[in-house]
């Protein structure tokens, strides 16, 4: 009897909404059924019907089981067929999702932790909103189009994983509103390779703060390149243990605040992906923004590429304090220049001495910079102190060309 109840009250609903006028105030129909609500406009709603045995609610986009209908009500918010909304709380996740997309998306919520795939047939682009707090909770979304996500003030832990799981293999464009804190921490002695991990190209903007702690490996990972832009906000890695920021590909830096300590690998690190002719491939591009690294554990690096790094702006600081450890070390060649209006500034106090001495295979010294291949100052300003038994501020096993710039401490380069 409640079941006919509830579904007659639906089906006058219905037909209310179906009498709105095209400039009624409320702008969508929503059809709440457990932790997922289906929203549609409220042109739309006029053409819900039920199926003859009153076991389907037939909307033009989708249709969904009658049983699994708690209520239906209207609101005056704006509709948007590819904007999906994640709500966490304590008591699990809410989501919002467009009729649009029901038949395109596979939904399952188990308390806090939201698992979304998209179907191949999808080849529009869906922004996700997440937003809210859950200390049990995690975001795991895979497709085969690029997408986006937004990060509005969220707190996310997932003790038995990694807090955001994004694995489509596509751009994936990620916002932080300005005045906004999202904070993401994982699980320990899990499986995954980051608290944050993105399987694709990630793209970070927007002015907000983002916090990140990786509990079993790295803080936040990419499987290929990741780009801050100009208007970017700030990223903080209190600690990890492996890798603060783990990047394949190329890391593009155009704008942000960086701050990392507290890890146990290297503070920022770029490798080499599987396909040698990826663009660009085990590269680190910054053109600005700011670094701020504590480089404390034994034998790892501030900011490491494979292959080269280019710095034509910003602000590099960095404690180099480890045993054996580099502020910043490159695969192959180094350009530090100045070429627009960011002034190019690298900075560090190096207190470190020797890793492992009088080992031949394992012994590492403290540096500055460690330059594999060829290094050429060409604008800015290098300001490096080395105390520490047996560091020095830049080592070159290639060519060192000086064109201009300011420098403060001696190269000590093979040519």
């Amino acid at each position: 009897m409640k079941k006919h109840c509830t579904l007659f009250g639906a089906a006058l609903l219905l037909v209310s909404a179906a009498l709105l006028p095209q400039s009624a105030a409320a702008q969508r129909l929503k059809i709440h059924c457990g932790a997922v609500t289906y929203v549609t406009s409220a042109t739309a709603a006029g053409q819900v019907t039920f199926s003859a045995d009153g076991s389907q609610l037939q909307l033009p986009e989708t249709s969904l089981e009658a049983a699994a209908v708690d209520s239906i009500t209207v609101d005056r918010a704006d509709y948007n067929p590819l904007a999906v909304g994640v709500v966490y709380s304590n008591g699990g996740a809410a989501l919002t999702v467009p009729c649009y997309l029901a038949d395109n998306l596979t939904i399952s919520v188990d308390g806090g932790h939201v698992s979304i795939v998209q179907s191949a047939d999808l080849q529009e682009e869906v922004v996700y909103a997440l937003t809210g707090s859950s200390a049990n909770g995690s975001f795991f979304m895979d497709g085969e189009y690029k997408a986006g996500v937004v990060l509005d003030n969220l707190s996310l832990s997932n003790p038995s994983g990694a807090a955001i799981d994004i694995e489509n293999g596509k751009r994936i464009d990620i916002s932080l509103p300005a005045g906004t804190t999202t904070t993401l921490s994982d699980g320990t002695g899990g499986l995954q390779k980051a608290c944050f991990f993105v399987n694709g190209h990630a793209e970070f903007a927007g002015g907000g703060t983002i916090n990140v702690v990786g509990n079993t490996k790295h803080a936040y990972a990419s499987d290929e390149y990741t780009q801050f832009k100009a208007d970017f906000g700030t990223f903080n890695v209190t600690s990890a243990v492996s890798d603060g920021i783990h990047v394949e590909q190329y890391l593009h830096v155009l704008g942000g605040a960086f701050h990392v300590s507290g890890v146990g690998g290297d503070c920022v690190d770029v490798s080499i992906t599987k396909d040698p002719t990826d663009v660009q491939n085990g590269q680190i591009l910054i053109e600005g923004g700011t670094f701020d690294i504590a480089v404390t554990a034994d034998d790892v690096k501030g900011l490491k590429c494979d292959s080269a790094m280019t710095v034509t702006g910003g602000t590099i600081k960095a404690q180099v304090s480890g045993l054996g450890t580099k502020g910043i070390s490159t695969g192959t060649d180094l350009l530090i220049a100045q070429t627009g209006e960011t002034p190019t500034l690298i900075d560090m106090q190096v207190t470190g001495t020797t890793y492992m001495p009088g080992d031949a295979t394992l012994e590492s010294k403290c540096r500055g910079i460690k330059v594999k291949g060829n290094f050429t100052f060409d604008g800015g300003t290098i300001k490096i102190s080395a105390t520490g038994a047996k560091s020095k501020a830049i080592s070159v096993d290639g060519i060192y060309t000086y064109k201009s710039g300011s420098i403060n401490c001696a190269v000590d380069a093979a040519n």
